[in-house]
């Protein structure tokens, strides 16, 4: 490996016949023969996080008909999940304080989801594999430890509901 140029926010180096330019320590960006490789990469994370943003920035909630809750038809309760698109339609609209009340988790969820479609569409814009840098690389034990925190949070947020009788 040689090294090109150092800045003080990123480093270049050339890696094979790969360009790699580590942007802080959050990501590297890794330019590539060809723009299928950032396609195959950026392009669903994209989509998956885009459309959600898109269809309540349009207001599609009027267009779109939602299908009742199988959960609560069946249980008579609300299920973990419910309040989460009526929350994010609502934040999207600017309605903040009627998003607050009916779940508060989804103001992660919102914030997660304009996070991974930046990241992504920065990365189809500008051509470039854009990867985790060493901050955003976990370990096994972490992930766990993720997963039970957001369990917990999803778990709380229901109880939330459930304490409040929204449906």
């Amino acid at each position: 490996m040689q090294l090109i140029n150092i800045r003080p926010i990123a480093v270049k180096k050339r890696v094979g016949r790969k360009h790699f330019r580590r942007v802080a320590p959050v990501a590297d960006c890794i330019r590539t023969r060809s723009y299928w490789d950032v396609i195959g990469v950026h392009l669903l994370p994209a989509l998956a996080s885009g459309i959600p943003l898109l269809l309540s920035f349009t207001g599609a909630h009027r267009i779109i008909p939602l299908l009742p809750c199988t959960f609560l038809r069946f249980s008579g309760y609300p299920g973990p999940f419910c309040g989460f698109t009526r929350s994010i339609w609502a934040i999207s609209a600017g309605d903040w304080t009627y998003a607050t009340i009916n779940c508060p988790l989804a103001w992660p969820v919102y914030a997660a989801l304009v996070l991974v479609f930046t990241w992504n569409a920065i990365g189809l814009l500008s051509g470039l594999k854009i990867i985790r840098g060493p901050v955003l690389r976990f370990t096994s034990l972490q992930k766990r430890c993720a997963l039970v925190v957001i369990g917990v949070l999803i778990l709380l947020n229901w109880a939330y509901r459930l304490m409040l009788d929204l449906h």
